[in-house]
């Protein structure tokens, strides 16, 4: 669980993600409140991008769990 107090979700204005993916400067995180994913990327602590994603891919759930269930 990730809580991001600079950005909240762009659906439900939630502010508890769950963290997915990552690579270079990029994290996917999910939504709690409603599972929407977003790409966002950060520099030098500062939020640069969000970009929505789709929700049909699988996130490896050993990875990435799911919390608040």
């Amino acid at each position: 669980m990730s809580q991001e107090p600079d950005f909240k979700c762009l659906d439900c204005d939630g502010f508890i993600f769950r963290p997915g993916p990552r690579g270079g400067l990029s994290q996917n995180i999910e939504c709690v409140g409603c599972g929407k994913r977003f790409n966002v990327t950060r520099y030098a602590g500062q939020l640069i991008i969000v970009q929505r994603i789709d929700n049909s891919s699988v996130w490896r759930k050993d990875m990435f769990p799911r919390v608040l269930e």
